[in-house]
Protein backbone atom coordinates (compact mmCIF):
# COMPACT_ATOMS: atom_id res chain seq x y z
CA UNK A 1 0.00 0.00 0.00
CA UNK A 2 2.84 2.42 0.69
CA UNK A 3 4.35 1.91 -2.84
CA UNK A 4 1.16 2.52 -4.86
CA UNK A 5 0.91 6.24 -4.03
CA UNK A 6 4.13 7.32 -5.85
CA UNK A 7 3.16 5.25 -8.88
CA UNK A 8 -0.30 6.87 -8.96
CA UNK A 9 1.21 10.33 -8.76
CA UNK A 10 3.63 9.50 -11.58
CA UNK A 11 0.82 8.29 -13.81
CA UNK A 12 -1.20 11.42 -13.03
CA UNK A 13 1.75 13.67 -13.95
CA UNK A 14 2.32 11.79 -17.21
CA UNK A 15 -1.33 12.16 -18.13
CA UNK A 16 -1.16 15.87 -17.40
CA UNK A 17 1.87 16.27 -19.66
CA UNK A 18 0.24 14.21 -22.40
CA UNK A 19 -2.95 16.24 -22.20
CA UNK A 20 -0.99 19.49 -22.37
CA UNK A 21 0.88 18.27 -25.45
CA UNK A 22 -2.37 17.28 -27.15
CA UNK A 23 -3.97 20.65 -26.40
CA UNK A 24 -0.92 22.54 -27.67
CA UNK A 25 -0.84 20.34 -30.79
CA UNK A 26 -4.47 21.26 -31.38
CA UNK A 27 -4.24 24.98 -30.69
CA UNK A 28 -0.94 25.87 -32.42
CA UNK A 29 -1.84 24.64 -35.96
CA UNK A 30 -5.35 25.98 -35.54
CA UNK A 31 -4.00 29.37 -34.54
CA UNK A 32 -1.56 29.49 -37.44
CA UNK A 33 -4.20 28.49 -39.99
CA UNK A 34 -6.69 30.91 -38.49
CA UNK A 35 -4.28 33.86 -38.62
CA UNK A 36 -3.25 33.12 -42.21
CA UNK A 37 -6.81 32.58 -43.41
CA UNK A 38 -8.11 35.59 -41.53
CA UNK A 39 -5.39 37.81 -43.00
CA UNK A 40 -6.06 36.51 -46.51
CA UNK A 41 -9.79 37.07 -46.19
CA UNK A 42 -9.20 40.53 -44.75
CA UNK A 43 -6.99 41.48 -47.68
CA UNK A 44 -9.60 40.15 -50.11
CA UNK A 45 -12.36 42.15 -48.40
CA UNK A 46 -10.26 45.32 -48.47
CA UNK A 47 -9.40 44.84 -52.15
CA UNK A 48 -13.04 44.27 -53.06
CA UNK A 49 -14.06 47.39 -51.17
CA UNK A 50 -11.49 49.44 -53.08
CA UNK A 51 -12.75 48.07 -56.39
CA UNK A 52 -16.30 49.06 -55.47
CA UNK A 53 -15.02 52.55 -54.75
CA UNK A 54 -13.39 52.54 -58.17
CA UNK A 55 -16.69 51.62 -59.83
CA UNK A 56 -18.42 54.51 -58.06
CA UNK A 57 -15.70 56.92 -59.20
CA UNK A 58 -15.92 55.70 -62.81
CA UNK A 59 -19.64 56.47 -62.89
CA UNK A 60 -18.98 60.12 -62.11
CA UNK A 61 -16.12 60.34 -64.62
CA UNK A 62 -18.41 59.07 -67.37
CA UNK A 63 -20.65 62.11 -67.05
CA UNK A 64 -17.68 64.46 -67.14
CA UNK A 65 -16.30 62.80 -70.28
CA UNK A 66 -19.65 63.07 -72.07
CA UNK A 67 -20.03 66.74 -71.09
CA UNK A 68 -16.51 67.55 -72.36
CA UNK A 69 -17.12 65.81 -75.70
CA UNK A 70 -20.44 67.62 -76.13
CA UNK A 71 -18.83 70.98 -75.35
CA UNK A 72 -15.95 70.35 -77.77
CA UNK A 73 -18.32 69.36 -80.60
CA UNK A 74 -20.49 72.41 -79.98
CA UNK A 75 -17.41 74.63 -80.13
CA UNK A 76 -16.32 73.14 -83.46
CA UNK A 77 -19.81 73.39 -84.95
CA UNK A 78 -20.19 77.00 -83.80
CA UNK A 79 -23.13 76.19 -81.56
CA UNK A 80 -23.60 77.48 -78.01
CA UNK A 81 -21.96 75.28 -75.38
CA UNK A 82 -24.27 73.81 -72.74
CA UNK A 83 -22.40 74.99 -69.66
CA UNK A 84 -25.03 73.63 -67.27
CA UNK A 85 -24.18 70.06 -68.23
CA UNK A 86 -20.52 70.68 -67.42
CA UNK A 87 -21.41 72.32 -64.10
CA UNK A 88 -23.61 69.40 -63.03
CA UNK A 89 -21.02 66.82 -64.07
CA UNK A 90 -18.23 68.69 -62.25
CA UNK A 91 -20.32 68.98 -59.09
CA UNK A 92 -21.04 65.25 -59.06
CA UNK A 93 -17.38 64.44 -59.66
CA UNK A 94 -16.39 66.86 -56.89
CA UNK A 95 -18.63 65.06 -54.40
CA UNK A 96 -17.27 61.68 -55.46
CA UNK A 97 -13.66 62.83 -55.25
CA UNK A 98 -14.23 64.37 -51.83
CA UNK A 99 -15.45 60.98 -50.61
CA UNK A 100 -13.09 58.62 -52.45
CA UNK A 101 -10.24 60.75 -53.78
CA UNK A 102 -8.04 60.32 -50.73
CA UNK A 103 -8.26 56.56 -50.84
CA UNK A 104 -7.79 56.34 -54.62
CA UNK A 105 -5.17 59.13 -54.77
CA UNK A 106 -6.99 60.99 -57.52
CA UNK A 107 -7.59 64.40 -55.91
CA UNK A 108 -4.59 66.10 -57.47
CA UNK A 109 -5.43 64.94 -60.98
CA UNK A 110 -9.10 65.83 -60.62
CA UNK A 111 -8.28 69.31 -59.32
CA UNK A 112 -6.22 69.94 -62.47
CA UNK A 113 -9.08 68.84 -64.72
CA UNK A 114 -11.61 70.93 -62.82
CA UNK A 115 -9.47 74.06 -63.00
CA UNK A 116 -9.14 73.70 -66.78
CA UNK A 117 -12.88 73.17 -67.19
CA UNK A 118 -13.61 76.26 -65.11
CA UNK A 119 -11.23 78.26 -67.29
CA UNK A 120 -12.93 77.02 -70.47
CA UNK A 121 -16.37 77.75 -69.05
CA UNK A 122 -15.43 81.31 -68.11
CA UNK A 123 -13.57 82.07 -71.38
CA UNK A 124 -15.52 84.11 -73.97
CA UNK A 125 -16.32 82.64 -77.35
CA UNK A 126 -13.37 83.14 -79.71
CA UNK A 127 -13.58 83.81 -83.42
CA UNK A 128 -10.98 81.12 -84.11
CA UNK A 129 -11.91 77.98 -82.14
CA UNK A 130 -8.51 76.38 -82.66
CA UNK A 131 -7.22 77.21 -79.18
CA UNK A 132 -10.48 76.17 -77.55
CA UNK A 133 -10.44 72.84 -79.39
CA UNK A 134 -6.84 72.28 -78.28
CA UNK A 135 -7.84 73.01 -74.66
CA UNK A 136 -10.70 70.52 -74.83
CA UNK A 137 -8.39 67.93 -76.35
CA UNK A 138 -6.03 68.41 -73.43
CA UNK A 139 -8.88 67.92 -70.98
CA UNK A 140 -9.89 64.76 -72.82
CA UNK A 141 -6.36 63.37 -72.53
CA UNK A 142 -6.31 64.17 -68.82
CA UNK A 143 -9.64 62.39 -68.38
CA UNK A 144 -8.28 59.25 -70.05
CA UNK A 145 -5.26 59.41 -67.74
CA UNK A 146 -7.59 59.75 -64.74
CA UNK A 147 -9.56 56.71 -65.92
CA UNK A 148 -6.32 54.72 -65.93
CA UNK A 149 -5.40 56.09 -62.49
CA UNK A 150 -8.72 55.03 -60.97
CA UNK A 151 -8.45 51.55 -62.47
CA UNK A 152 -4.92 51.10 -61.18
CA UNK A 153 -5.40 52.53 -57.68
CA UNK A 154 -8.69 50.73 -57.07
CA UNK A 155 -7.30 47.40 -58.26
CA UNK A 156 -9.85 46.96 -61.04
CA UNK A 157 -7.10 46.52 -63.60
CA UNK A 158 -5.65 43.70 -61.44
CA UNK A 159 -8.86 41.86 -60.64
CA UNK A 160 -8.22 38.11 -60.26
CA UNK A 161 -11.54 37.02 -61.81
CA UNK A 162 -11.66 36.87 -65.57
CA UNK A 163 -15.20 38.18 -65.98
CA UNK A 164 -14.74 41.23 -63.75
CA UNK A 165 -11.34 42.00 -65.30
CA UNK A 166 -12.61 42.00 -68.90
CA UNK A 167 -15.75 43.93 -67.95
CA UNK A 168 -13.86 46.74 -66.26
CA UNK A 169 -11.39 46.85 -69.14
CA UNK A 170 -14.23 47.39 -71.59
CA UNK A 171 -16.14 49.93 -69.49
CA UNK A 172 -13.21 51.97 -68.15
CA UNK A 173 -10.61 51.33 -70.82
CA UNK A 174 -12.09 50.95 -74.29
CA UNK A 175 -15.39 52.80 -74.07
CA UNK A 176 -13.92 56.15 -72.86
CA UNK A 177 -11.33 55.98 -75.64
CA UNK A 178 -14.04 55.25 -78.21
CA UNK A 179 -16.30 58.07 -77.00
CA UNK A 180 -13.57 60.71 -76.91
CA UNK A 181 -12.13 59.54 -80.24
CA UNK A 182 -15.63 59.59 -81.79
CA UNK A 183 -16.03 63.20 -80.67
CA UNK A 184 -12.70 64.14 -82.22
CA UNK A 185 -13.62 62.19 -85.34
CA UNK A 186 -16.85 64.16 -85.68
CA UNK A 187 -14.98 67.42 -85.16
CA UNK A 188 -12.42 66.48 -87.80
CA UNK A 189 -15.22 65.55 -90.20
CA UNK A 190 -16.91 68.91 -89.67
CA UNK A 191 -13.63 70.76 -90.21
CA UNK A 192 -12.86 68.70 -93.33
CA UNK A 193 -16.26 69.42 -94.84
CA UNK A 194 -15.90 73.09 -94.02
CA UNK A 195 -12.45 73.23 -95.64
CA UNK A 196 -13.66 71.49 -98.79
CA UNK A 197 -16.66 73.78 -98.98
CA UNK A 198 -14.43 76.86 -98.68
CA UNK A 199 -12.12 75.68 -101.45
CA UNK A 200 -14.76 74.28 -103.77
CA UNK A 201 -13.97 75.27 -107.37
CA UNK A 202 -10.79 77.07 -106.30
CA UNK A 203 -7.21 75.87 -106.26
CA UNK A 204 -6.67 77.08 -102.71
CA UNK A 205 -3.56 78.46 -101.10
CA UNK A 206 -0.75 76.26 -99.76
CA UNK A 207 -1.80 77.11 -96.22
CA UNK A 208 -5.35 76.03 -96.93
CA UNK A 209 -4.19 72.82 -98.54
CA UNK A 210 -1.91 72.10 -95.59
CA UNK A 211 -4.74 72.68 -93.15
CA UNK A 212 -7.04 70.40 -95.13
CA UNK A 213 -4.38 67.71 -95.19
CA UNK A 214 -3.93 67.92 -91.43
CA UNK A 215 -7.68 67.70 -90.84
CA UNK A 216 -8.06 64.69 -93.13
CA UNK A 217 -5.11 62.97 -91.44
CA UNK A 218 -6.66 63.63 -88.06
CA UNK A 219 -9.95 62.22 -89.28
CA UNK A 220 -8.31 59.04 -90.54
CA UNK A 221 -6.32 58.60 -87.30
CA UNK A 222 -9.37 59.05 -85.06
CA UNK A 223 -11.40 56.71 -87.24
CA UNK A 224 -8.79 54.00 -86.72
CA UNK A 225 -8.81 54.71 -82.98
CA UNK A 226 -12.58 54.32 -82.75
CA UNK A 227 -12.52 51.11 -84.78
CA UNK A 228 -9.71 49.55 -82.73
CA UNK A 229 -11.33 50.51 -79.43
CA UNK A 230 -14.65 49.03 -80.56
CA UNK A 231 -12.98 45.80 -81.62
CA UNK A 232 -11.16 45.48 -78.30
CA UNK A 233 -14.42 46.23 -76.53
CA UNK A 234 -16.18 43.36 -78.28
CA UNK A 235 -13.26 41.02 -77.53
CA UNK A 236 -13.31 41.96 -73.83
CA UNK A 237 -17.04 41.37 -73.53
CA UNK A 238 -16.79 38.06 -75.34
CA UNK A 239 -14.01 36.96 -72.97
CA UNK A 240 -16.06 38.09 -69.97
CA UNK A 241 -19.07 36.07 -71.06
CA UNK A 242 -16.91 33.00 -71.73
CA UNK A 243 -15.21 33.13 -68.31
CA UNK A 244 -18.16 34.07 -66.10
CA UNK A 245 -20.31 31.80 -63.96
CA UNK A 246 -23.20 34.27 -64.00
CA UNK A 247 -26.34 33.21 -65.84
CA UNK A 248 -27.53 36.75 -66.54
CA UNK A 249 -24.34 38.41 -67.78
CA UNK A 250 -24.70 37.51 -71.47
CA UNK A 251 -28.39 38.38 -71.73
CA UNK A 252 -27.93 41.76 -70.03
CA UNK A 253 -25.09 42.83 -72.29
CA UNK A 254 -26.30 41.44 -75.61
CA UNK A 255 -28.90 44.06 -76.49
CA UNK A 256 -26.71 46.99 -75.37
CA UNK A 257 -23.72 45.67 -77.30
CA UNK A 258 -25.77 45.16 -80.47
CA UNK A 259 -26.98 48.74 -80.38
CA UNK A 260 -23.46 50.07 -79.84
CA UNK A 261 -22.07 48.02 -82.72
CA UNK A 262 -24.76 49.19 -85.14
CA UNK A 263 -24.18 52.81 -84.16
CA UNK A 264 -20.40 52.49 -84.39
CA UNK A 265 -20.61 50.92 -87.84
CA UNK A 266 -22.87 53.76 -89.00
CA UNK A 267 -20.52 56.42 -87.65
CA UNK A 268 -17.45 54.81 -89.17
CA UNK A 269 -19.11 54.51 -92.57
CA UNK A 270 -20.32 58.12 -92.47
CA UNK A 271 -16.95 59.53 -91.51
CA UNK A 272 -15.21 57.37 -94.07
CA UNK A 273 -17.20 59.20 -96.73
CA UNK A 274 -16.17 62.53 -95.25
CA UNK A 275 -12.52 61.49 -95.25
CA UNK A 276 -12.69 60.15 -98.80
CA UNK A 277 -13.56 63.58 -100.15
CA UNK A 278 -17.20 63.05 -101.09
CA UNK A 279 -19.36 66.00 -101.91
CA UNK A 280 -19.94 68.11 -98.83
CA UNK A 281 -23.50 69.16 -98.43
CA UNK A 282 -25.56 70.61 -95.65
CA UNK A 283 -27.22 67.23 -95.24
CA UNK A 284 -23.82 65.62 -94.64
CA UNK A 285 -22.97 68.12 -91.90
CA UNK A 286 -26.36 67.73 -90.28
CA UNK A 287 -25.85 63.96 -89.98
CA UNK A 288 -22.50 64.18 -88.23
CA UNK A 289 -23.81 65.60 -84.94
CA UNK A 290 -26.69 63.13 -84.49
CA UNK A 291 -24.44 60.22 -85.45
CA UNK A 292 -21.88 61.18 -82.79
CA UNK A 293 -24.61 61.75 -80.21
CA UNK A 294 -26.14 58.35 -81.01
CA UNK A 295 -22.80 56.62 -80.55
CA UNK A 296 -22.27 58.44 -77.26
CA UNK A 297 -25.74 57.47 -75.98
CA UNK A 298 -25.22 53.81 -76.92
CA UNK A 299 -21.83 53.86 -75.23
CA UNK A 300 -23.37 55.39 -72.12
CA UNK A 301 -26.02 52.68 -71.86
CA UNK A 302 -23.46 49.96 -72.45
CA UNK A 303 -21.07 51.45 -69.90
CA UNK A 304 -23.78 51.69 -67.23
CA UNK A 305 -24.80 48.08 -67.87
CA UNK A 306 -21.21 46.87 -67.65
CA UNK A 307 -20.51 48.79 -64.45
CA UNK A 308 -23.71 47.38 -62.93
CA UNK A 309 -22.50 43.88 -63.73
CA UNK A 310 -19.07 44.59 -62.25
CA UNK A 311 -20.66 45.98 -59.11
CA UNK A 312 -22.89 42.94 -58.80
CA UNK A 313 -19.94 40.56 -59.17
CA UNK A 314 -17.93 42.47 -56.58
CA UNK A 315 -20.85 42.57 -54.14
CA UNK A 316 -21.28 38.82 -54.49
CA UNK A 317 -17.59 38.35 -53.80
CA UNK A 318 -17.75 40.61 -50.74
CA UNK A 319 -20.70 38.63 -49.33
CA UNK A 320 -18.84 35.34 -49.88
CA UNK A 321 -15.77 36.76 -48.14
CA UNK A 322 -17.85 37.80 -45.13
CA UNK A 323 -19.31 34.30 -44.89
CA UNK A 324 -15.85 32.76 -45.07
CA UNK A 325 -14.61 35.04 -42.30
CA UNK A 326 -17.58 34.07 -40.16
CA UNK A 327 -16.88 30.36 -40.71
CA UNK A 328 -13.19 30.85 -39.95
CA UNK A 329 -13.94 32.64 -36.70
CA UNK A 330 -16.47 29.96 -35.73
CA UNK A 331 -13.97 27.17 -36.38
CA UNK A 332 -11.32 28.88 -34.26
CA UNK A 333 -13.83 29.40 -31.45
CA UNK A 334 -14.80 25.71 -31.52
CA UNK A 335 -11.12 24.70 -31.30
CA UNK A 336 -10.58 26.94 -28.27
CA UNK A 337 -13.70 25.62 -26.56
CA UNK A 338 -12.56 22.03 -27.13
CA UNK A 339 -9.18 22.78 -25.58
CA UNK A 340 -10.79 24.45 -22.57
CA UNK A 341 -13.17 21.50 -22.27
CA UNK A 342 -10.23 19.06 -22.15
CA UNK A 343 -8.60 21.02 -19.36
CA UNK A 344 -11.78 21.30 -17.34
CA UNK A 345 -12.66 17.63 -17.86
CA UNK A 346 -9.28 16.49 -16.58
CA UNK A 347 -8.45 18.93 -13.79
CA UNK A 348 -11.98 19.12 -12.39
CA UNK A 349 -13.59 15.81 -13.28
CA UNK A 350 -10.49 13.60 -12.97
CA UNK A 351 -9.52 14.48 -9.36
CA UNK A 352 -10.72 12.36 -6.40
CA UNK A 353 -13.13 14.29 -4.23
CA UNK A 354 -12.94 13.91 -0.40
CA UNK A 355 -15.63 11.64 1.08
CA UNK A 356 -17.69 12.59 4.11
CA UNK A 357 -16.91 10.62 7.38
CA UNK A 358 -19.37 7.95 8.40
CA UNK A 359 -21.35 8.24 11.66
CA UNK A 360 -22.11 8.17 14.52
CA UNK A 361 -21.64 11.91 14.81
CA UNK A 362 -21.27 13.78 18.14
CA UNK A 363 -24.03 16.03 19.27
CA UNK A 364 -23.89 19.60 18.21
CA UNK A 365 -21.94 21.86 20.51
CA UNK A 366 -23.19 25.04 22.13
CA UNK A 367 -24.37 27.92 20.09
CA UNK A 368 -21.59 30.14 21.44
CA UNK A 369 -18.24 28.80 20.25
CA UNK A 370 -16.39 30.66 23.02
CA UNK A 371 -18.48 29.15 25.83
CA UNK A 372 -16.99 26.23 27.75
CA UNK A 373 -18.88 22.95 27.82
CA UNK A 374 -20.70 22.22 31.08
CA UNK A 375 -18.82 20.24 33.73
CA UNK A 376 -19.80 16.62 34.06
CA UNK A 377 -21.03 15.55 37.55
CA UNK A 378 -18.32 13.91 39.69
CA UNK A 379 -19.17 11.09 42.06
CA UNK A 380 -17.12 10.86 45.29
CA UNK A 381 -16.88 7.74 47.52
CA UNK A 382 -18.83 7.86 50.77
CA UNK A 383 -16.65 7.60 53.91
CA UNK A 384 -18.16 6.89 57.36
CA UNK A 385 -17.10 9.20 60.21
CA UNK A 386 -14.25 7.87 62.35
CA UNK A 387 -15.16 7.32 66.03
CA UNK A 388 -13.65 5.47 68.91
CA UNK A 389 -15.44 2.35 68.00
CA UNK A 390 -14.24 0.30 65.19
CA UNK A 391 -15.58 1.04 61.78
CA UNK A 392 -18.81 -0.69 61.45
CA UNK A 393 -18.52 -1.18 57.88
CA UNK A 394 -15.14 -2.96 58.18
CA UNK A 395 -14.98 -6.67 58.55
CA UNK A 396 -14.20 -8.04 62.02
CA UNK A 397 -12.18 -10.76 60.52
CA UNK A 398 -9.65 -8.32 59.02
CA UNK A 399 -7.96 -7.36 62.36
CA UNK A 400 -4.55 -6.89 60.94
CA UNK A 401 -5.73 -4.19 58.54
CA UNK A 402 -7.60 -2.45 61.30
CA UNK A 403 -4.60 -2.39 63.50
CA UNK A 404 -2.44 -1.03 60.74
CA UNK A 405 -4.78 1.89 60.22
CA UNK A 406 -3.89 3.31 63.66
CA UNK A 407 -7.41 3.36 64.92
CA UNK A 408 -6.38 1.58 68.14
CA UNK A 409 -4.15 4.36 69.22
Amino acid sequence: MTRSAPRSRARSGALSVLLSILVVALLVPTGVLFSQNWRTLGDRASATSRELDGVAYLRSLQQVAFAVVDAQSATVSGEPVSRDAIVVAVQQADATDAQLGGRLRTTERWNGIRSRLETLRAAPAAADPTQTIAAYREVGDLLLALYAKVRDESGLSHDPDGDAFHLQSSAAGELPIAVIAAGRLADAAVLALAARTATAGQPGTPATQQKLFEVVSELAAQRVTVQNASNRLVDDLRSAVDSTESRTLGSNLLSRLDRYQRTADLVLALFAQAGAGSNATAADKSRIGPARAGLQAAAGELSSTILNEVERLLTTRADATDRDRLLTGGAALVAVLLAVGFFLAYFLGGRRRPTAPAGPFPEAGPANPDALPPDEPTSWPTVAPITGAPYQGASQQNATQWERSGATR
